[in-house]
C-alpha cells in the first residue's frame, strides 16, 4: 500500500490554510541534522513552541506502520513526560479528534507496564496496572469504547489502531524500535499542546509535525501534512 492509501481525507481536494474559515495551518518541523547535537537543538525549541501556545507540556501522537502495513498512531511519545491519568486522558481526547476528522475510525488499546499477574511485585508496575483500569474506567464513562491489552502490545496491534502507552519514554522507545531500527515506517509525530486548564485552546490555530528517526522520509510527513489540511481540523463541528 502506498501511505496515501491509509488517508481517506487524502482523496478530496485539500483545504487551503490561508482561506478564510479554514482557521489553522500546518507545519513541517526541520528534520534533526546529523551535524549537530540533534537532541539539544531539538529540545531548545520546545520552549519555544510552549511561549508561543500557552502550553504547560507538549506530548507527542506518533504516526507510524508496522513492518506488517498496519497504520498506528500512539501517545504519548515524549517530549515532555505524562506524570498523571489526567496527562493520559488529554492524549485520548485529542487523539480521538484528529482521527475522527481523519475519517479513521479509532480503535483504542490501552498499554500497561505488565500483566495483571505481575501486580505486587513492582511499585511502577502496580501503578501503570492501576492507571490502565482508571483510565479505561474514564473512558467508559465518556462512551469511549477501549480495551485494556495489559503489556501485550503484540495481541493489542491485532486489533487497536489507537494505543496509549503508560509513559512518554515508553512511548518514544516504541516508536525508535519499531520505525528506527525495525522495518517500520515512521510517518511523523504531531505535536499536542497541553494548556492550562484555565486556558482558551489554541489548539486549531497551529499543528506542528515532527520526524524523529534517521531514515524517516521527509515525503511521509508531507503526505500527513496533506492528509490534516484536508481534514480541516480548524473545524471542530
Amino acid at each position: 500500500m502506498t501511505i496515501d492509501s491509509y488517508f481517506p481525507t487524502l482523496f478530496r481536494a485539500p483545504l487551503k490554510p490561508d482561506l478564510p474559515g479554514t482557521g489553522f495551518e500546518v507545519v513541517l518541523l526541520p528534520k534533526p541534522n546529523e551535524e549537530f547535537d540533534n537532541f539539544e537543538i531539538r529540545a531548545a525549541s520546545y520552549p519555544d513552541l510552549k511561549r508561543e501556545t500557552g502550553a504547560e507540556k507538549i506530548f507527542r501522537l506518533s504516526v507510524f506502520i508496522t513492518d506488517k502495513q498496519k497504520l498506528l498512531f500512539l501517545a504519548p511519545a515524549g517530549p515532555d513526560e505524562s506524570e498523571s491519568i489526567k496527562d493520559l486522558m488529554f492524549c485520548v481526547l485529542e487523539g480521538l479528534f484528529i482521527l475522527e476528522k481523519l475519517e479513521i475510525v479509532p480503535e483504542i488499546g490501552i498499554i500497561s507496564g505488565g500483566r495483571e499477574g505481575d501486580a505486587g511485585r513492582n511499585a511502577r508496575v502496580d501503578q501503570t496496572l492501576l492507571d490502565a483500569k482508571t483510565l479505561q474506567s474514564l473512558l467508559d464513562k465518556e462512551n469511549i469504547s477501549s480495551q485494556n491489552y495489559t503489556i501485550l502490545i503484540e495481541d493489542a496491534v491485532k486489533k487497536a489502531n489507537f494505543l496509549i502507552i503508560p509513559d512518554s519514554l515508553s512511548g518514544e522507545l516504541i516508536l525508535r524500535t519499531v520505525a528506527g531500527i525495525g522495518e517500520g515506517r515512521e510517518i511523523g509525530n504531531i505535536l499536542l499542546f497541553k494548556r492550562p486548564a484555565q486556558t482558551k485552546s489554541l489548539a486549531s490555530k497551529t499543528i506542528y509535525i515532527e520526524q524523529l528517526t534517521e531514515k524517516a522520509n521527509p515525503k511521509d510527513a508531507e503526505i500527513l501534512k496533506q492528509a490534516l489540511l484536508s481534514a480541516n481540523l480548524g473545524n471542530n463541528d
